[in-house]
């Protein structure tokens, strides 16, 4: 989580518009799903993972960090469709499936990736607080995307306590044995919420002296969203869709 915020917030791309982002995004999932083949794919897959190295100048050490569990839980789901199991005098046989249905979930698997990575170019290009101030621009009443910051937060602070607490288990030798090591992270554990609670309460104090009256206010630094910029998104999308449906 936090390469991955880290990345949507030092891109190259951190600057444009959320909206413009979210209609790419979105736009080639929806492209990925309804009209490409085997072909459309392949072209989607490539397209995006070169927009996020080379357009948005993110390393590939952090896509394939931040791709590494979604595709893993895609290959795992494609392993257990290559694979059928029978009853054979009451004992089950394992045998590989037939050619058709091979080729259907190894195709199942590279839209899924496809999808994904649509999915990994919103998440890594662009902050959690600009989706959020684009859906409130959008209509998306102020109190649920408050919570949702909020909530976002605690993780941070989660992670941060987490963290904290393991150095210092950590430089003490708690984890020098299995048994001390067991010891120590019951420790951790039972500190972690009171830890998590104290910090908490010490943002809610920070947030009350800062004038809090009930709203989340960000400092935007994106420009705003160009009609031009949109135009050429939206006619990007539908040659895609064209050019998709014709290889399909």
């Amino acid at each position: 989580m936090r390469a991955i915020d880290r990345c949507a917030q030092t891109n190259r791309w951190r600057r444009h518009a959320a909206g413009e982002k979210l209609l790419w995004a979105l736009g080639v999932l929806a492209v990925s799903l309804t009209t490409a083949g085997w072909v459309g794919q392949i072209a989607i897959l490539s397209s995006m993972l070169a927009l996020l190295s080379i357009g948005a100048r993110i390393p590939w050490r952090d896509i394939a960090k931040a791709a590494r569990i979604p595709f893993l839980f895609i290959a795992t789901g494609t392993a257990a469709q290559l694979v059928s199991v029978a009853l054979v005098d009451h004992a089950p046989t394992f045998s590989l499936v037939s050619g058709q249905e091979m080729e259907k979930a190894c195709f199942v698997a590279l839209r899924s990736s496809a999808c994904i990575c649509a999915l990994l170019f919103l998440a890594l290009t662009t902050p959690l607080s600009s989706i959020l101030q684009l859906l409130q621009r959008m209509g998306l009443n102020a109190e649920i995307s408050d919570i949702a910051m909020v909530m976002f937060r605690i993780i941070w602070l989660l992670l941060d306590c987490l963290e904290a607490g393991q150095q210092s288990l950590c430089s003490r030798l708690g984890y020098t044995s299995n048994s001390r090591m067991l010891r120590s992270n019951g420790l951790l554990l039972a500190s972690l919420l009171p830890r998590v609670f104290a910090r908490a309460r010490r943002m809610e104090t920070g947030l009350a002296a800062r004038g809090y009256t009930g709203r989340l206010s960000f400092i935007s630094v994106e420009r705003p969203a160009s009609g031009v910029r949109l135009l050429i998104i939206g006619s990007g999308l539908a040659g895609a869709l064209v050019f998709t449906w014709w290889l399909g």
